[in-house]
């Protein structure tokens, strides 16, 4: 009987299907990630725009010997940013120049100038209404009130280029050209006499600042002088009548009081240069000031020095603790108007 257990293979044990050794090797790699994941999530750094990324602790501290960690750093660290300085307030020293150095003599007349004088001033509406400059404007042409010609242009050019602070002085309601070219839409008028001008005791004339017109005028021309390049209007005489047969005004069609009219008057400038950033100011009696307004003028400290960045007062050196006090409530700054330069303080020294 033959033996067939010794021949061959002692069992059948088949081939392994390939497919399983596939399998095996996926699931050993899914292990290996889910490993990796858990570990990287130790390591996973967010930043502060949502976004992540992995340091590993060998680069990190391999990072850390290059430059100073940001992580674990103090957050109550104060961060000083340094402002700069606020330039120095240059206190004004003011000379008025005779209106005859527009006539060409600019460059002489500002090398003439004491070293101390850093602005000067100069007139350029005088109180008989005339402009000592080429207006362009149709009503001031209508009125025959233009009085300078083209070579004054070049004169203001030389001085508003000149590196002084300038300052153009006008004179406001005291007009003996604008006042007879309109005389009931304008003008101050007679009470006896219907539709005649009332006039001063050197028979000139006054603009009323409670009619439209006049207000339009003036501060059409305030935002001609300040286009020109001065860096602030001075208004003298900003007010009412103070001499002569004040009785004889007309008042009975005012709607409103004399102190109401001059404030709008002066919105009715400001809101004219406001875009410009040219200053206004005003010349106000030292009498008024100390009391605190007039009757008769209709000025109101309390409603002008709220709407004028300056008020200039004719004065003594003397009197000027006096008048500082005055002002004290008010922003506006006080420029005594005096006839020589003192030794310390803010001035215009006038011809």
């Amino acid at each position: 009987m033959r033996n067939y257990g010794t021949r061959g293979y002692s069992g059948y044990r088949g081939r392994r299907p390939s497919g399983k050794r596939w399998v095996v090797f996926f699931l050993v790699l899914i292990l290996l990630a889910a490993a990796a994941s858990l570990v990287a999530q130790h390591y996973m750094v967010y930043d502060m725009d949502g976004t992540y990324h992995i340091e590993l602790p060998w680069l990190r501290r391999a990072s850390n010997v290059q430059k100073p960690a940001l992580h674990g750093a103090r957050q109550d660290l104060e961060i000083v940013i340094e402002q700069p300085d606020a330039p120095p307030v240059v206190p004004l020293h003011a000379q008025e120049l005779d209106p005859s150095a527009l006539s060409g003599t600019v460059s002489r007349t500002l090398k003439a100038l004491p070293k101390d004088v850093n602005a000067v001033a100069v007139r350029l509406k005088t109180a008989n209404g005339d402009l000592l400059y080429p207006s362009a404007l149709p009503a001031a042409a209508e009125a025959n009130a233009v009085a300078g010609d083209k070579s004054v242009s070049g004169a203001i050019r030389n001085l508003t280029d000149s590196g002084y602070y300038t300052i153009a002085r006008l004179s406001a309601l005291h007009d003996s050209r604008f006042a007879p070219a309109h005389k009931s839409d304008a003008a101050v008028q007679q009470k006896a006499y219907k539709g005649e001008l009332w006039y001063a005791p050197d028979s000139t004339f006054y603009l009323a600042p409670e009619k439209e017109l006049t207000r339009q005028y003036l501060a059409s021309i305030a935002a001609e002088v300040a286009s020109l390049g001065f860096d602030e209007l001075l208004f003298d005489e900003f007010g009412y009548p103070a001499n002569g047969r004040l009785y004889n005004i007309k008042t009975d069609e005012r709607e409103m009081t004399q102190e109401q009219a001059l404030a709008l008057l002066a919105d009715n400038l400001r809101e004219m240069v406001r875009d410009s950033g040219t200053k206004l100011s005003l010349v106000m009696d030292e009498k008024t000031v100390l009391a605190g307004s007039d009757a008769k003028t209709g000025q109101d400290l309390s409603l002008l020095a709220v709407r004028f960045d300056r008020i200039y007062v004719p004065t003594t050196e003397e009197k000027v603790p006096e008048l500082l006090e005055a002002l004290a409530p008010y922003t506006a700054e006080l420029v005594p108007i005096l006839d020589t330069a003192p030794a310390e303080g803010v001035y215009l020294i006038s011809q």
